[in-house]
């Protein structure tokens, strides 16, 4: 699966991933360096407490060896008893030395020694009883006055048994206490070396989170605003009535989606703009085409009328003159013969009036039914329009949830929106133009329908008329013998004729409602051609 496939949601949601592992790995390091260092400071502060009690003991064998020096003084200038009495100050000093010198090594800690240093520790305790064993026996020497007795206690403390004893001491308290600092300065470079570490190491992953960050921040972008700026230019060109406008996008993410989506309703569009403008060039044909038949009903008429006046003239001419019918008879017999004549004329020119009529009316239907065919289109493009903006409004949806990173985003998911809507509202328009269309079509299949009601009632009118002409053939005939039956037939025809006039005339008014139609509907094809040339195919 290509990265371009894989859908925007995956793609932020990775990105966040990615960062909150890097966050969470430069978090980790720094907790593990301070767990580090932090167990590195506890070991440092109990070998210093360690080290402390140690030169506690280093202190307090110095100040009991001072001590035990003044006691030794106090003896020989002012006696044993006053040495070691309650007035011996340097006495009670050296007790209290070693009363803290016993409690300092019970109160300390040996847990943080090593096996060595513990073994060393073992032997302090020992060591400073075989001091004061021989402090003891010093004191006994002292009490005992003699020089012999303080040539003994002067010898053990200087150089002797009790100058062993505490020599004893010092080693071991030396040996302890090189080695507590040397594992206390071991201690303090591990720590400072655990907390550079830590350091950089925090300082390494903070870094990399950095690069991975902007670097994927700025690949997630692209990866987004490219595909998403190509849809915008589509989609503008589109607004400009550039139905040429396509959307190159090979990818199977929300991008790529949309983009197919504009590519099908730019299609769509020109498809039905194309429709619309032949179903135009169509309507424009068939408005001329009824505005030429309309003409040629209305000098059909016009024909129509003049003839039926000089058929009406005729008759009063007949009715005038029916006293001398006889005298006339040959004149009158020209007259019913050019009335017949006529009368044929009248009724080919009925017959040719309702085939035309017929043809309107089926042209003008196939007009209709091409505004249909619009008015479906118009919807397709409609309901296409609302796909997109629902695209569009799931596009907003996610760069919400994207965050800061998607705002970008949301705007041209915004903007997609608009242009969306300015498409509705396009095919709004058009869809009003077709239903403009097809209430001028019903109208004029409604006048066309008349038009043949009336060409109907000529027709019936010239077969009355063709009846009335044979009736006078027959009367003429007998006309010797029935004079008033002549002069009720020539009312008979008086009558007639002013009916074919009066149906002539209903006949030139509906044509003229005809004509008036054919050129709104020429209007407005013209106008709906207007319209689609506004749009590039």
């Amino acid at each position: 699966m290509r990265i371009r496939d894989v859908s925007v949601g995956k793609r932020l949601g990775t990105s966040y991933l990615v960062l909150t592992t890097l966050i969470v790995t430069s978090a980790g390091v720094g907790w593990w360096g301070l767990r580090q260092q932090a167990s590195a400071q506890r070991e440092l502060a109990a070998l210093e407490r360690v080290r402390d009690d140690i030169q506690a003991v280093k202190y307090n064998a110095a100040d009991v060896t001072g001590w035990q020096g003044l006691v030794v003084a106090d003896a020989g200038a002012f006696g044993y008893a006053y040495a070691t009495g309650p007035d011996g100050f340097n006495r009670q000093g050296e007790m209290k030395s070693k009363d803290a010198i016993y409690a300092g090594l019970e109160a300390t800690d040996t847990t943080a020694m090593t096996a060595a240093e513990r073994a060393q520790f073992a032997k302090l305790k020992p060591a400073w009883d075989d001091f004061f064993d021989w402090d003891e026996q010093v004191m006994r020497w002292l009490a005992a006055d003699t020089r012999a007795a303080r040539a003994k206690a002067m010898t053990s403390i200087n150089g002797g048994e009790a100058s062993e004893a505490y020599g004893e001491v010092l080693d071991i308290t030396a040996a302890l206490d090189e080695s507590v600092n040397t594992r206390v300065e071991a201690v303090r470079a591990d720590v400072e070396q655990t907390r550079d570490a830590a350091v950089r190491m925090m300082v390494v992953a903070l870094a990399l989170a950095v690069v991975l960050g902007v670097l994927m921040g700025v690949w997630v972008t692209r990866s987004v605003t490219g595909p998403l700026a190509k849809v915008l230019a589509a989609l503008k060109r589109l607004a400009g009535y550039d139905l040429t406008a396509r959307v190159d996008l090979d990818r199977q993410d929300e991008l790529g989606v949309l983009g197919d989506a504009v590519n099908r309703t730019a299609q769509s569009l020109r498809d039905t703009v194309s429709a619309i403008a032949g179903h135009a060039g169509t309507v424009s044909a068939a408005s001329h085409e009824l505005s030429e038949v309309s003409a040629r009903i209305a000098a059909a008429s016009a024909e129509m009328n003049s003839q039926a006046n000089a058929v009406a003239t005729s008759a009063d001419h007949v009715s005038g003159n029916v006293q001398t019918l006889q005298a006339g008879s040959s004149e009158m017999t020209l007259a019913i013969d050019e009335i017949a004549r006529n009368a044929g004329e009248a009724a080919q020119v009925a017959g040719e009036a309702v085939g035309v009529v017929e043809r309107t009316n089926q042209t003008v239907g196939k007009l209709g039914e091409s505004s249909a065919e619009i008015g479906n289109v118009v919807k397709m493009i409609t309901s296409i329009a609302e796909q997109t903006n629902l695209l569009a409004l799931n596009a907003t949806i996610e760069a919400a949830r994207a965050g800061e990173l998607g705002k970008g985003f949301a705007v041209v998911a915004g903007e997609v929106k608009e242009l969306a809507q300015e498409t509705a509202k396009a095919t709004d328009e058009i869809g009003r133009l077709v239903q403009a269309i097809q209430a001028d079509s019903s109208d004029a299949v409604g006048a066309i329908g008349q038009i043949g009601a009336v060409v109907s009632r000529i027709s019936d009118f010239q077969t009355l008329i063709a009846a009335a002409v044979e009736e006078q053939t027959a009367t003429t005939s007998e006309m010797g013998r029935n004079v008033a039956e002549v002069a009720d037939s020539s009312t008979t025809i008086a009558t007639s004729i002013a009916g074919v006039a009066t149906a002539v005339g209903t006949t030139t008014t509906v044509v003229n409602q005809a004509q008036e139609n054919a050129a709104n509907l020429a209007r407005t094809s013209s106008e709906l051609r207007e319209l689609v040339a506004g749009f590039k195919l």
